[in-house]
């Protein structure tokens, strides 16, 4: 069941990071899977990069409504940040 909440010891732990976090990026997902969709809110403010709405639209502090590899894309290049060139399905071992 989706909407059944998680005992404390398989809950916490992805949990912690969203409340020390300043800024949370939700990339491509639709929010609607509780009570994991809830975890950017407890976030200082979180970033929603998906095609479609979600639930959470109207408490993020920014929705683009792009795919994600190309806002990546774009956020690595302003960064100056390299993007390896990965085939898809392939891994970096050259295999």
């Amino acid at each position: 069941d989706w909407d059944d909440d998680l005992p404390a010891r398989e809950w916490d732990p992805p949990a912690a990071p969203f409340h020390q976090a300043d800024l949370a990026l939700c990339l491509g997902t639709s929010l609607r899977i509780t009570p994991a969709a809830d975890l950017p809110l407890s976030s200082g403010r979180f970033v929603i990069v998906n095609l479609q709405e979600t639930p959470h639209d109207s408490h993020a502090a920014l929705v683009i409504r792009a795919k994600v590899d190309d806002v990546m894309t774009h956020l690595l290049r302003d960064l100056d940040i390299p993007i390896p060139d990965l085939a898809c399905g392939g891994n970096d071992d050259g295999d």
